[in-house]
Formats: structure tokens, C-alpha cells, sequence
């Protein structure tokens, strides 16, 4: 006969720990011993029941066979509890750390008074079992006197020869009166007190470890999230309400209470014996108090003062009901502190001051510095462009800051080139390689756009304002050849660099320029140094023209090398912008100090003048140059193409440029604006382009780029191009209405060939660098 289970009822339990219990009848009469199931219950539970059962008595066995589903990863809601489950979990998983590193604190503080409690009182009860004789008549003394007197009672009857003089002698008596002494009531009563309050301190220490261990417990006897989470704010809210962390925080000043009251009773129970030790007893106990003291006081007037009693914010509290504690803000201002300790301690900590830089940069250093691996420096440098895209000032000087320190186990400007430089090891998988090197090319790109403000007195110290050096520049032109899946980060960052030191020139000669027309304007010495070499006049002048013929051929090579269209990204041309910096440098702080002549004056001023015009070129040759990298990119740019091409655009100067760089600008903008559509450029960059028109000035090229404009507005709408176009029409050499009339046909042919084309290629293709510096 087959048997079957019937007429099973069960409980299933919240919690997987608990036991299951089935009631229920198993029909049948043959002995049997099988499992039956596994039955599947809620929460992915499945039970796998055995039957074992002889003629007479049958047996049910229930066996756990499953768990909980997710039961190491906290309490998941099923489909079939409350829906708002998943919002307590949230406020639980909070919740619960915070109450655990409660509960931790006041364990690991409690069971260290526990300790010390209990030593302590042990050694109180020592010296209590000695001192607590003085209280009480002493026997032997009693006995010892009353020896005495019968000893002195039978020396006298020696003396006597008669026995009515014996008989008239003084019986002994004994005293029945005892008192004992001031110094030893007050002794035993401060010891007494002192081992009172430790015993206190222990049974209190015990309460809190029962009170904790209680208020863990009763914030997880419930299994659903939102139960726990209302037990939990329920109990929280009586912990603040009957300020249980002041009464942990008192129970430690129970045994300092203690200690000091056995230090007092100490000193009166030496006194007495020996004077000595107990001034010297008294002393110290003098010298703790004073300590104590100043611990307790000294945080509530300085808040980054480590030292702290229990009695500190007793005393910041009374302070604080007095109107007693102010704070002088960042303004100048006095402000009334309303708030706790801690508190107060936090906002101070915050508060934007020059003292809070200082700080954030001593701790950044300590942590620049313990990074001692390039793997765990790659994790710093990963949130680097982040801080800088940030609207944190702070962050952004302490980074600044971080670039020129002096140690270079700390300077980010040396740093990060190293750990760029572990790329070309190849010790590095590839993936791990690129992850790197694209990590520190945004790091270096990021920390190069960063906009500081500067003294301009800094501008001559050339080296400590740039914030990476030429051998960067070397590094990522390794780079991009080494590693082409890089490439466009690479030509953006190398960008940014190489326009740094532009700018850094820039700035210097400006500064020099400025210093120079002032001394020429005036005739007044500015400085009082003197040249480092003491010359006579003839040689004076003879080394300073020697120095500006020296001049004139290195600016003669670099104008030759510009000219040339050279790639600006390498650091050959700014070794030579360099030399020529320092060689202004050194005539103009002669000319400050008065020692060159008028006509010699304006030849280094005429020096400055032409040396920034080859700047400006140079950085216009630089702006073609990563122009030629977003031409053949297609549909993916560069690595922050628009802000790139703007921080190079932005100190162009309306200079004239030579013809060649502006005939290949204008083709470049005949090439932009040709595949400008939805698979070319974007429109802020092409907006860029258009408003560097204004550096052009020959005619050819004005003519040639008000046609590109002109078919460019005809097609779109674009704001930018009118506005160029009528800037070109302004400084055309040819009025408007004198322009000759355009061919109505070979317009459509051109505007068929620009709409027609492909828009994944330029005109002229691909063109490499070097072909296209050729068109003039």
C-alpha cells in the first residue's frame, strides 16, 4: 500500500533559526523509511521530510535542506512583504554601524575602567585595613600602661618601710576614654570616600556594558527592516533624551574623583610619621592637581587640544549657559559659541582660512609622501581632474601648491611624469599600461588648464612658474608614438603643455617690457643691484652688444624654425625661448641698474617687442597644429577638444601671422566648415575658428575665406560666421560694393562638391603635417 502524508499543517518561523514543527497523520501500516520532498517554502526554503515508522509507532523527520535566500548580504524583502521594507533597509544598514560603534566605544572605555577600577580598589582596601586601627583603642597599649604603673607602684613601695605608707600608695586605674586623632578621622574618611566612589565607578561600568548590550539587542528582535528601524530611532531617542553618553562620559570622572582622594588621605596618613615624605607626598598631589587642571581648561580655549577630562565639558557647558565662550570669525568678527564642544571643534576644524590651507597641505604631503608605490599613487592621481573641474578653491590651491613644493618625493610636477614614464618599461600588461598612462595624461592635462592667480613679480622666476618642464614634453611625444590607443589624449595634453610655456614667456617679457619703458620714461634706476661682473664702461657696453648680436641669431633660428611650420610640441623651440628669455633678463636688469646706454636700451626694448610677436606666432603655429590632429578624427576628437582648442586660442593676439600660417589656417576653416554638419566638428569649435579670423591681414587669404563664408552663411545659420564675415569685410582692402560679382553657377558647383563630399575625409584627405605647412 502506498503511503502518503495527509492533513500536514505547519508553522514556518521569521527566523531560519528557530525549529519547525509539523503536526499531522501518516496513514499506512508498513514498516517503511523513505524521504518524501524536499517541499519548497517562502524564502527559497525547501524541507526534506524522512519517514520512519514500524507497525506500531510512526516517526516524521524534518531536515532543513535549503537557507535563505541572500541571508549573507542582510535581509532581502520578498514580493510578498511591505513594500516600504526597502526604504527602512537603507535607513537601517545607517543605522545599525552607528549604534555598533556606539556600543564599541562604550564597551572598550567601560572595560578598561572595569580594570582599573578593580585594582585600584584593592589596593584602597589595603591601606583602609591599616589605617582603620587608629579608630579604635589599641589593647596592647592599654596593657603596656598599666604594666607601667604597677612597675612604678612597686619601685615606690621599695622606697616606704612601713606598711601604712604602703597601704596610702595610689591604686593602678586604667582609662576608659579613647578619641582618636584629627589626622586619622580625616584620613580614613578620605580613603573610605576614595574607595566608595571607585567601587561606584566599577558598578556603573557594569550597568553601561548591560545597558549597551540591551539596546543591540532590542534593536534587532524584530525580523522585518522597518520594525527594527522604528525599535532603533524609538531607542536612540530615549539615549539623547536621558543623555546616556554624559552619564558614560561621567563614570570615568568617578575614579579620577577617587585617585585624588587617596592621594589626600596618603598625604595625612605619612604626615604624622614622617614629615618628610609626606611634603613630598603633598607636592606631588599639588602637581596632579595643577596637571588635571590644566588638561581639563586648556581644550575649552584651544580646540585642536588633544588632552581632555570629563570635566571639560562640564565646564564648556557652564561656560556656554554664562554667555562666556566667543569666537572671532575670518571677518574680525565676535560671535556668541551656542553650540557643544564637539561641535564647535568640527566648524573650527572646516572653517576656510589660511590656517585650514596650511593644514590640508601638511596632511596631503604626509600622504603624497607614503605613497611610495606607483600602483598606490595611481589611485591619487585618478581623482586629480576632478578636483580641478570642481568648484572647490581650496582643493584647487592645495593642488597648486602641490606642484611647485620643493621635495620632489612630494611635487606633483615631477611625480606624475614618473609614474607616466613606467608606461615605457615594459614590465606593464598593456591594459594596465593604457589604464595608466590615460590616467596621468588626464592628470597632467587637468593640472595644466588649472587657473591660478600669480604675482607678476614671479614672472621672472621662469622654472618655478611652469608647472611641467621640457622633459615632459619629450616624455609625451614618447608616449604618442609608443602607445597609439593614446594618441588623442596625447596631442590634447601636449597641446596644453606646450602653451604653458608660451604663456610663461609671455608673461616674463611683458614684465621686462614694462620694467624697461618705465626706467627709459622716467631715466630713474628701479633696482639697486648691480651686474654680477664689475665692468668699466667700454667693456660694459662691449658685453652687452655682444649679448643682443647673440640675441638676435638664436631669435633669428627660432623665427627661421616657426616659419618653417615645425611641430611646436617638441621641446627644441622652447630650449631656444629660453636662452633668449635669460638673455633678456640679463639686459634689462642691467638697464635697471642704470649702467647701459639710451640706444642700447632700445634695442633690448625692440628685442622684447619682436620677441613677442614670435610668440604669438609660434603660438598660432601651435593652434594649426592640433587643428590638423581634429580634421582626420572623424566622428571621435581629441580628449577635451573644445576647452584644448580655447586655451590655445586664448592668448592669440591680433598680431599678423605670416602668409603661409594664414593661407593654412584658411584652409583648415574651408575644411571645418565644409564637413561642420552633424558627422563634423562641433559648432563650439568651429565657432572658435571662426573668430580667429581676425588675425588675418593678406589679402589673398581674406578673399579667399570671405568666399568660404560667404557660401558657409548662405547654407547655415550661424551667428559666429556673420560676425566674422563682416569683420573681414571691415579690413578687406576691397569695399563691399567694389567686390567682383561671384558666378552664380560655380557657386552650386561648389556648394554640390562641399555637401557632396565625404564627411568622414577632408578635401585634400588626410594630409600629413609637413604637406600641409607647404600651401601658401
Amino acid at each position: 500500500m502506498e503511503n502518503t502524508l495527509s492533513g500536514f499543517n505547519h508553522i514556518i518561523p521569521s527566523n531560519p533559526l528557530q525549529k519547525i514543527y509539523w503536526i499531522g497523520v501518516v496513514e499506512g501500516t508498513k514498516s517503511m523509511s523513505q524521504e518524501i520532498g524536499p517541499v519548497t517554502l517562502c524564502h527559497s526554503m525547501s524541507l526534506v521530510i524522512t519517514l520512519t515508522k514500524d507497525c506500531a509507532t510512526p516517526i516524521v523527520k524534518v531536515r532543513l535542506a535549503g537557507q535563505f535566500k541572500g541571508s549573507n548580504h542582510g535581509y532581502q524583502p520578498s514580493r510578498y512583504d511591505d513594500p516600504s521594507a526597502a526604504l527602512w533597509s537603507t535607513y537601517l544598514t545607517k543605522a545599525e554601524q552607528c549604534d555598533k560603534n556606539l556600543a564599541e566605544n562604550w564597551k572598550g572605555d567601560m572595560d578598561a575602567i572595569l580594570i582599573f577600577a578593580g585594582l585600584f580598589s584593592a589596593v584602597v582596601t589595603t591601606f583602609i585595613i591599616e589605617s582603620y586601627q587608629d579608630l579604635k583603642p589599641d589593647s596592647n597599649a592599654s596593657t603596656i600602661n598599666l604594666l607601667a604603673q604597677i612597675s612604678q607602684q612597686l619601685s615606690l613601695m621599695s622606697n616606704f618601710t612601713n606598711a601604712v605608707d604602703t597601704l596610702s600608695l595610689p591604686l593602678p586605674t586604667t582609662s576608659t576614654s579613647f578619641t582618636p586623632t584629627k589626622s586619622a578621622t580625616a584620613c580614613n574618611i578620605l580613603w573610605f570616600l576614595s574607595l566608595a566612589f571607585s567601587l561606584a565607578c566599577a558598578l556603573s561600568a557594569t550597568l553601561v556594558e548591560g545597558w549597551a548590550r540591551y539596546y543591540l539587542n532590542a534593536t534587532h528582535s524584530r525580523p522585518t527592516p522597518q520594525d527594527r528601524a522604528r525599535i532603533s530611532s524609538y531607542l536612540y531617542r530615549g539615549v539623547k533624551k536621558y543623555k546616556m553618553t554624559a552619564v558614560v562620559e561621567i563614570i570615568p570622572f568617578l575614579l579620577h574623583i577617587s585617585l585624588f582622594l587617596f592621594f589626600a588621605g596618603l598625604v595625612l596618613f605619612i604626615l604624622p610619621v614622617n614629615s618628610t615624605i609626606g611634603y613630598l607626598m603633598l607636592g606631588m598631589l599639588i602637581l596632579c592637581g595643577l596637571l588635571y587642571t590644566l588638561i581639563t581648561t586648556l581644550p575649552i580655549f584651544q580646540l585642536d587640544c588633544p588632552y581632555w577630562t570629563p570635566v571639560s565639558s562640564i565646564c564648556w557647558h557652564v561656560l556656554r549657559r554664562l554667555h562666556l565662550l566667543r569666537h572671532r570669525d575670518i571677518d574680525g568678527n565676535d560671535t556668541e559659541i551656542q553650540c557643544s564642544m564637539v561641535e564647535a571643534r568640527a566648524i573650527l576644524s572646516t572653517e576656510i582660512t589660511a590656517r585650514r590651507d596650511v593644514r590640508d597641505a601638511d596632511a596631503m604631503c604626509w600622504t603624497i609622501s607614503s605613497l611610495r608605490e606607483d600602483c598606490e599613487f595611481e589611485f591619487f592621481v585618478q581623482v586629480i581632474p576632478s578636483v580641478v573641474s570642481g568648484f572647490d578653491y581650496s582643493a584647487k590651491l592645495l593642488l597648486h601648491n602641490l606642484l611647485h613644493h620643493h621635495d620632489i618625493a612630494i611635487k606633483l610636477g615631477y611625480r606624475i611624469p614618473r609614474l607616466l614614464m613606467s608606461c615605457t618599461t615594459g614590465f606593464l600588461t598593456p591594459l594596465v599600461c593604457e589604464k595608466r598612462a590615460l590616467t596621468c595624461l588626464k592628470a597632467i592635462w587637468s593640472l595644466t588648464m588649472l587657473s591660478m592667480p600669480t604675482d607678476k613679480a614671479s614672472f621672472l622666476e621662469s622654472r618655478k612658474q611652469l608647472r611641467f618642464d621640457k622633459d615632459t614634453l619629450h616624455l609625451l611625444n614618447v608616449i604618442k608614438k609608443e602607445m597609439p590607443t593614446v594618441r588623442d589624449y596625447v596631442s590634447s595634453t601636449l597641446t596644453v603643455v606646450s602653451r604653458s610655456f608660451l604663456d610663461n614667456h609671455i608673461n616674463r617679457s611683458r614684465f621686462l617690457e614694462q620694467k624697461l619703458l618705465s626706467t627709459i620714461e622716467t631715466g630713474h634706476c628701479q633696482t639697486s643691484q648691480r651686474p654680477v661682473a664689475v665692468f668699466s664702461e667700454g667693456k660694459l657696453r662691449q658685453f652687452s652688444q655682444e649679448m643682443l648680436d647673440g640675441l638676435k641669431r638664436t631669435t633669428e633660428t627660432l623665427e627661421k624654425y616657426v616659419s618653417e611650420g615645425r611641430s611646436m610640441t617638441v621641446p627644441l623651440p622652447y630650449v631656444m625661448m629660453e636662452a633668449i628669455a635669460n638673455c633678456h633678463f640679463r639686459l634689462v636688469s642691467t638697464a635697471l641698474s642704470g649702467s647701459l646706454q639710451q640706444d642700447l636700451n632700445e634695442e633690448v626694448l625692440q628685442s622684447l617687442g619682436k620677441f613677442q610677436v614670435l610668440l604669438n606666432q609660434a603660438g598660432f603655429c601651435l593652434l594649426l597644429d592640433y587643428v590638423a590632429e581634429l580634421l582626420p578624427s572623424g566622428g571621435s576628437l581629441p580628449h577635451e577638444a573644445f576647452n584644448t582648442l580655447r586655451r590655445t586660442f586664448f592668448r592669440i593676439e591680433t598680431t599678423p601671422v605670416n602668409h603661409r600660417s594664414q593661407a593654412l589656417f584658411v584652409t583648415y576653416v574651408e575644411e571645418v566648415l565644409g564637413y561642420s554638419g552633424s558627422t563634423g566638428l562641433p559648432r563650439n569649435i568651429v565657432d572658435i575658428l571662426l573668430a580667429l579670423t581676425r588675425v588675418l591681414d593678406d589679402p589673398t587669404c581674406i578673399a579667399k575665406a570671405k568666399k568660404v563664408l560667404d557660401h558657409y552663411v548662405i547654407l547655415n545659420s550661424n551667428e559666429a560666421a556673420v560676425n566674422a564675415l563682416a569683420k573681414l569685410n571691415e579690413s578687406s582692402p576691397l569695399h563691399p560694393r567694389d567686390s567682383p560679382l561671384l558666378d552664380l553657377l560655380s557657386s552650386h558647383i561648389y556648394s554640390d562638391t562641399k555637401i557632396g563630399g565625404d564627411p568622414t575625409r577632408s578635401k585634400f584627405g588626410p594630409l600629413p603635417r609637413a604637406n600641409a605647412r607647404v600651401l601658401n
